[in-house]
Order: structure tokens, then C-alpha cells, then sequence
């Protein structure tokens, strides 16, 4: 496995140029902005945490009713369920069976867990699972994207990611603390509608995972994305949360940000369909939404051309955040990353996001894991507003 130091870091990073509770939703943490609206403020008191166990099927329908008003409302927001609905009702209804068959073959589980929360919802199962391969049916071209910085050195080991996403997504977030059948628990920070797993997590084995969206240029016959992170969750240790990140046959790219709390370790997983790449970090990492591995470099790529779409928001965090960190050093602490997480250089594609004109993306909050602890330290929207809370497993 190869490992990369800081040098690496900025040099490759340049280069890729069924019980459940929840508490009350009310208020709004900040005043929105002109172009927004309501539905893209932080509730009074932070997202809502959501606690749920039993069998996958009750879980899903824990989710679903605890988040029933918020998801409904989220859907009639966003720009992707409608296309969602349309892709499933036209050409795309063949092409989501076979990835559905994928599914079931492999994770079968999941697919009980999605089930439960559409009757919860009260909607079709293909509805939400069509919502569930929103990146398979649209490769969206306006992608909001995330940064991730981390530091691995000796016992010392950090990851501190901002999840940035559509504005519509901020009044259905939530947290969710998850007991599943198989006896690993965790909590996560969830999208209104998707599977956990998308957003920040960690297991009660010390595994945490962030994801990293990598803009593909074709979609394959595979398993959805979303359902490969939130398998990932249930992950025992850091090999098997590998293995499961990269089950064959795979629809899609991303990047994964793993890390073992209790094995000391920290990764970055990068993946196409049909082939991926594994780093083990020592030192400083940064990653924003392009692949910025050696193995998926031009120069490695078998006609000459990238093998993703790096677009303007992902090129700008990073140029942001490697200018900061060359005019000091790589950060090892967590207050400094959170420091150039909310760094406003380069908005509207800086990377503490706010919405801006006709660009809707926004830092839905900001994760931090610090070893040896078993928590999720969120900072609830902007990480400027410095508004944090500890999550305990």
C-alpha cells in the first residue's frame, strides 16, 4: 500500500487541477440568504438527532417517520427529484432494475432498510431508489462538492471534512444514531431522502468515513454509490470498510476519506468503475472533488485523457487551500482545519460554502474525528458560525 507524505499531498492535490426518537425541529440558526428562502436554515438548536434500531426494514421506516415532514418538503425543493421521477418514467426505468438487481444480490439487506423508509414515506420503493442513484441519473454539472483535510502522525490522527451540497438539503438534515441487526451501531450525517453514509460517520469499531463526490464521464451497470457508503458503516475495521467500498461491479467514482480510530490508521480510497486506488497517509492530506492520485493521472490513463471532470468549484478549494497551507505548513490540529474550512477565499466556490446569485451550494456542516475518541464533532451549517456539537456513538 502506498503511503504519502506532505510533499506528495500538495504536489498530487496541484496536479489533479425499530424504536425511534428525534428532537424538535424549530426555528432558524441564521438568517437566510435573499435567493434561498426558509428551507436552507439550520434549525434553532442544530440538526435534529434521530435514534433509531431494530431490523433494517424498521430502521428504514424509523428514519423515514421521524424525518417525514422535512424529506417531503426537501423533495419539493430540489431540482434532482423531480429529474429522478422523470429519468425512472422514461428510458432510465431499465437501466435502475439492473442496478436494483445488483443490489439485491449484493446488499440485500439495504434494500429491505430503502423499502421500509418509502412506507414511511408513502411513496413507491422505485421513487426513492431512483432517488437514492440521483449521481447514476444526473452527473450534475453545478455539483457543490466537499473538502477534506487530514493529518496522520504517529498516534496523532485527524480528519476534518466540510459537506457541502445543495442549499434545499439544509432543513432535512439530520443525525442519525443507528443500531442495525448486525450489532456494529453508528451515527451519521444524513441527506433528507438518501441512504447515511453519503454524509460523515462513524461506528462503534472506530471506522469513520467521508465521502468525496468524483464526477465520472459515463455511469456503468453497477452498484449506486450511496448504497456502497452506507454499507461502509458497518464495516468491523478499516480492511473490510475497503473491501466493502470497493465491491464489484461499481456505477459510479467517488473518493473515500476511512479512518480506524482504534487501529491507528488513515486512508484515501479513490474509485472508478472496474478499478480504484488506495493510499495510506502519513503527514498532511487535502482532497476536494477530483482525482488526484498518481494511479488516475493523465499521464496513466489509457487515451492520454483524465479519467474524471474536475470542474470550478473542486479546482478552486483546492488552490484555496493549498495557497494557505504553503503560506504556513500543512495543519495538525483540529481548530486550524476547521480555521481553513472556513476560509471565504474564492466564493462563491470558497470552502466554507455560502449561497451565492445563481449558485446554491452551501457547507451543510463540518465534521471533525480526532483519535482515540468515538465521536463526531459537528459544526451545525457554515463552520464560521462556530456552532458545534459533540455526537457520541
Amino acid at each position: 500500500m502506498k503511503k504519502t507524505s506532505r510533499r506528495d499531498f500538495i504536489s498530487a492535490s496541484l496536479c489533479g487541477a425499530a424504536a425511534f426518537s428525534v428532537a424538535p425541529l424549530t426555528g432558524c440558526t441564521r438568517e437566510a440568504a435573499p435567493d434561498v428562502g426558509e428551507h436552507a436554515c439550520v434549525p434553532d438548536g442544530g440538526y435534529p438527532m434521530v435514534e433509531v434500531q431494530g431490523s433494517y426494514r424498521e430502521i428504514g421506516r424509523g428514519l423515514g417517520s421521524a424525518m417525514k415532514g422535512p424529506i417531503k418538503e426537501c423533495f419539493s425543493n430540489s431540482p434532482d427529484f423531480p429529474n429522478c421521477l422523470d429519468y425512472l418514467e422514461g428510458s432510465g426505468k431499465a437501466r435502475l432494475e439492473k442496478m436494483l438487481e445488483h443490489v439485491r444480490a449484493l446488499f440485500p439487506h439495504l434494500v429491505d432498510e430503502l423499502e421500509g423508509m418509502a412506507e414511511a414515506l408513502e411513496m413507491r420503493f422505485m421513487e426513492l431508489f431512483a432517488y437514492n442513484c440521483r449521481s447514476e441519473i444526473s452527473v450534475l454539472s453545478k455539483t457543490p462538492g466537499c473538502s477534506t483535510l487530514a493529518y496522520k502522525g504517529g498516534k496523532k490522527m485527524i480528519l476534518a471534512h466540510n459537506e457541502d451540497g445543495g442549499d434545499t438539503n439544509v432543513g432535512g438534515m439530520y443525525i442519525a444514531r443507528v443500531k442495525p441487526p448486525s450489532g456494529v451501531s453508528y451515527i451519521s450525517f444524513v441527506y433528507p431522502g438518501l441512504f447515511p453514509g453519503n454524509g460523515p460517520g462513524v461506528n462503534e469499531h472506530g471506522v469513520v468515513q467521508t465521502t468525496n463526490y468524483i464526477q465520472p464521464k459515463s455511469v456503468a451497470d453497477g452498484v449506486p454509490r450511496y448504497f456502497l457508503g452506507r454499507a461502509v458503516l458497518e464495516a468491523k475495521e478499516l480492511d473490510e470498510a475497503v473491501t466493502i467500498a470497493t465491491t464489484e461491479p461499481r456505477a459510479f467514482s467517488w473518493h473515500h476519506n476511512l479512518a480506524s480510530l482504534n487501529e491507528e490508521r488513515l486512508v484515501s480510497l479513490e474509485t472508478m468503475p472496474g478499478k480504484y486506488d488506495l493510499m495510506e497517509v502519513e503527514g498532511g492530506y487535502l482532497h476536494t472533488n477530483h482525482l488526484i492520485h498518481p494511479a488516475f493521472s493523465r499521464e496513466n490513463s489509457p487515451d492520454g485523457e483524465p479519467y474524471d471532470v474536475p470542474y470550478v468549484s473542486s479546482l478552486t478549494r483546492m488552490r484555496v487551500l493549498n495557497d494557505a497551507i504553503e503560506a504556513d505548513k500543512a495543519p495538525s490540529t483540529a481548530k486550524k482545519m476547521v480555521e481553513l474550512l472556513s476560509l471565504h477565499e474564492g466564493k462563491p466556490y470558497s470552502p466554507c460554502r455560502h449561497p451565492q446569485g445563481d449558485v446554491h451550494g452551501i457547507t451543510l456542516g463540518t465534521a471533525v474525528f480526532e483519535a482515540p475518541a468515538l465521536e463526531m464533532k459537528l459544526f451545525h451549517g457554515n463552520p464560521c458560525n462556530r456552532f458545534e456539537k459533540v455526537h457520541t456513538i
